[in-house]
């Protein structure tokens, strides 16, 4: 099990045409591939499907540490947010382990989803929270918590989870980081477990669900005691998700008698072709 993220010199794309740029058109071959420890996630075009054990025995060869290559067959899906994956190459242990700003993560990525692409937002979480009440609605693994917990020192963090194998990596990373002090994990719904822990009483609300945020925005502002700060993640439709964003969150607070001001809206990256990933920092009153 290798405990380091990779970090390939050659480009991916480059590696797959030379070694099957005689099999399968450039036009079909992956360009991207998700690392997570000596686990590879990559996305295959349904016109080489039959190629699949191909492509991932050539993957193998991309980078000693990669020891089992995996498909998506689906996108995430369903209350759980579980990945749709299969072992095309390599090893069935997709158990794994990867250090990320000095943070370890355990995770099983046919079991439960990290976003790689989102580690600018993890590292900006890292500096935040010092001190504080903090909640973290969608815990996941902890890809928020953990940086928090290491490297901001909050007072607490009620980090929520409901997928089953997700809360237990949750609990393992919050062991592995030596974090326990910091770090108090709760199992179920945000909805009811938030308000429960926390109402009007921390100074922080993470709100990393991404898809269907939007139905939990009365719950995170509940929590927040005034001038605490809401980071609120969705999908929203081009060329306004920001915009779009902030109105949900504005809505929510007029019907809590509560008053938001917009510190902070950017767009992490694109979704789809019609819709980006966005981020929200704002002030509750």
């Amino acid at each position: 099990m290798n405990s380091h993220q990779s970090r390939p010199r050659r480009s991916f794309f480059k590696f797959l045409q030379q070694r099957l740029g005689d099999k399968i058109p450039d036009t079909l071959l992956p360009r991207r591939l998700r690392l997570y420890g000596h686990v590879a996630v990559l996305w295959l075009d349904p016109k080489i499907l039959s190629q699949s054990e191909v492509v991932g025995k050539t993957v193998l060869e991309y980078d000693s540490r990669i020891h089992s290559v995996l498909r998506r067959t689906n996108p995430i899906s369903g209350p759980f947010r579980q990945p749709a994956l299969e072992v095309i190459a390599g090893s069935h242990e997709t158990e794994t382990v990867f250090s990320e700003n000095r943070c370890t993560f355990h995770i099983d990525p046919m079991k439960v989803m990290f976003s790689l692409g989102n580690k600018a937002e993890r590292e900006r979480m890292s500096k935040l929270g010092t001190n504080e009440v903090v909640v973290d609605m969608f815990a996941g693994i902890g890809q928020f918590t953990i940086p928090m917990a290491v490297h901001a020192s909050p007072q607490v963090i009620h980090a929520i989870e409901w997928n089953p194998d997700a809360f237990h990596y949750l609990q393992r990373n919050i062991r592995s980081n030596r974090v326990n002090d910091i770090v108090t994990s709760h199992q179920g719904d945000a909805a009811i477990i938030a308000p429960d822990v926390a109402q009007n009483q921390s100074d922080r609300v993470l709100m990393g669900l991404v898809q269907g945020t939007v139905q939990y925005i009365n719950q995170g502002i509940v929590c927040l005691r005034p001038g605490g700060v809401l980071h609120y993640h969705e999908i929203c439709p081009r060329p306004d998700a920001c915009a779009i964003a902030a109105k949900q969150v504005e809505r929510a607070a007029q019907q809590l008698d509560r008053k938001v001001r917009i510190l902070n809206a950017r767009v992490i990256k694109s979704y789809n072709s019609q819709s980006d990933h966005v981020v929200l920092d704002i002030q509750v009153d």
